[in-house]
């Protein structure tokens, strides 16, 4: 059992000792909840937090980014927001523990009072005594929870650095150079191009005219785009047998480029 583990229990152990006071679970369940309190800091460690790596290679799928420059630019606009979000977190935990220090301040003050005190100014320092001590718990336990959540932030951003190297090493090697990388309206002509040509399928499924006239409108821009870029003839040597489907709908090819593209699929 790891160290963290090993942490993760005895914070989980410590709060079941404190919400068994509570009175609102029952002993046999405060007694399961011991028992059980190893296998149940397994769960905390080890239930997975975010994206796994093939949600993350959903999410840069070719049915939604089609081409690598689409792909990375999403990937580091993804890293970017759990980076953002680590910082944060890092913050916040840092807050939390001066807390704890405060709350644990407190509570030495409120045990030096209660040295001196009878009757109901007593009980009143014993009830604060044990709402600090619940507190104290409680937010220990949060910055356990903390932790974990920065052990999944780190790991989202490490798997999608993983990912935009391979994707840079695969543009630079048809011959992209940094500034094209890195420059998102660079990529987006083409993109978009495919991006709309397979979405415009959409369209045998819709029932709603406004989405359809959308999709056909995309459809069209998308593949205008290309042409106004000089680049139409190129992509069209990339595209598959959905593309052209798309391309025939919306009267955006030729026969003669049609019979080109058969000619070369064939």
């Amino acid at each position: 059992m790891s160290n963290e583990l090993v942490a993760q229990s005895e914070v989980l152990g410590a709060l079941i000792q404190q919400v068994d006071k509570f009175q609102v679970i029952k002993p046999e369940d405060t007694k399961f909840l011991i028992e059980h309190k190893e296998h149940l800091g397994k769960v905390y460690e080890n239930v997975h937090i975010w994206r796994t790596e093939s949600q993350k290679q959903s999410i840069i799928s070719d049915e939604y980014h089609p081409t690598l420059h689409s792909k990375f630019h999403q990937a580091i606009c993804e890293q970017k927001v759990q980076l953002d979000q680590a910082f944060y977190l890092a913050k916040d935990y840092e807050m939390k523990k001066i807390s704890v220090e405060d709350s644990k301040l407190d509570l030495e003050e409120i045990e030096d009072q209660i040295k001196d005190a009878i009757g109901i100014a007593l009980k009143r320092l014993e009830n604060k005594r044990h709402q600090l001590e619940i507190e104290i718990q409680f937010k220990l336990y949060e910055l356990k929870q903390m932790e974990i959540a920065m052990k999944y932030r780190m790991d989202e951003v490490k798997g999608w650095q993983r990912i935009e190297d391979k994707l840079i090493a695969k543009m630079k090697a048809v011959g992209n150079d940094d500034d094209y990388i890195w420059n998102k309206s660079r990529g987006e002509i083409e993109s978009f191009f495919f991006q709309f040509l397979l979405n415009y399928h959409g369209i045998a499924k819709s029932t709603d005219g406004a989405e359809s006239h959308n999709l056909y409108s995309l459809c069209v821009f998308g593949v205008r785009q290309a042409k106004e870029a000089g680049i139409f003839k190129e992509l069209l040597k990339k595209c598959n047998k959905k593309h052209i489907e798309a391309l025939i709908a919306v009267n955006q090819i030729t026969q003669e480029e049609i019979d080109e593209w058969n000619a070369s699929h064939s």
